[in-house]
């Protein structure tokens, strides 16, 4: 019996969870605003313009892999402004 593939906002969810993050935390990786990744989070579509919507996916892509290798991902238990500064170093050191 075959698994049906994770929608993108369950694939959001998971590295949500699994990678200790915020909503925030992936807006700013993905550089769109917080209400917008909030919304497909939550099952809205990307709608996005396909180069940039296979953008999205290729950095979702990163961070399924970061948490799967655990290089950087779950975020460690900090400050907000740490975070925001480790998200950033992690992001800048792939």
């Amino acid at each position: 019996m075959s698994s049906r593939p994770y929608s993108m906002a369950e694939r959001l969810q998971r590295v949500l969870d699994n990678g200790n993050l915020t909503v925030a935390d992936l807006a700013r990786w993905l550089d769109k605003p917080d209400p917008t990744v909030r919304g497909w989070v939550r099952g809205s579509n990307i709608g996005l313009p396909p180069l940039d919507a296979a953008w999205v996916e290729t950095e979702v892509k990163r961070l399924e892999a970061l948490i799967k290798k655990k290089r950087g991902l779950p975020v460690p238990r900090m400050s907000a402004r740490k975070r925001i500064a480790y998200m950033s170093e992690l992001r800048a050191g792939l």
